[in-house]
């Protein structure tokens, strides 16, 4: 009992000296690494990710402008990167009804994911809008700025929900 328990101890410590990174117990089982990770989301960032290696961050082009990155959670996902114009304010409402979303998906929960400039975390603003593409709150038709991430998705609040929000509103 005692041999199998040291000879498993120096198969770990081979197996953790021979390979760089974690453990894992697919290398255990001696099956191929493969990268199950979803990273179009970094990259429509503008993030460069070498294989193997960590995200980092690429120098926006600047010939094409400010822009930001629309995800639509639907039936599946879907990434775009969107410019904005530089000679006016575009505002969350113009965005969902000339991107025709609420046509797509009806009333729509929508979270803008503003980068945060000293460094901490996204500023997290949410909306919802009607199912003609107006913001149902005027003060939460927010204004879009440049490294904006707009998630838009269908509105699935229940009855009871919905019943209390517009109460209060």
């Amino acid at each position: 009992m005692v041999s199998s328990s040291r000879w498993l101890v120096l198969l770990m410590t081979s197996v953790m000296l021979s390979q760089s990174g974690c453990i894992t117990l697919s290398a255990l089982m001696g099956q191929k690494r493969t990268s199950g990770l979803d990273t179009s989301l970094l990259e429509a960032q503008g993030y460069s990710i070498p294989p193997g290696g960590m995200p980092s961050p690429v120098a926006a082009d600047a010939s094409r402008g400010p822009r930001v990155v629309l995800e639509v959670r639907g039936d599946g996902k879907h990434l775009e990167s969107i410019p904005l114009p530089t000679d006016r304010a575009i505002f969350i409402e113009d965005l969902v009804q000339q991107a025709n979303l609420h046509e797509q998906l009806g009333k729509l929960s929508i979270s803008i994911m503003r980068p945060n400039d000293h460094g901490g975390p996204p500023l997290r603003m949410d909306t919802r809008t009607d199912d003609k593409g107006r913001a149902i709150n005027v003060g939460q038709n927010y204004a879009l700025l440049p490294g904006d991430h707009i998630i838009a998705y269908h509105d699935e609040r229940t009855l009871l929900e919905k019943f209390i929000d517009k109460q209060l509103n």
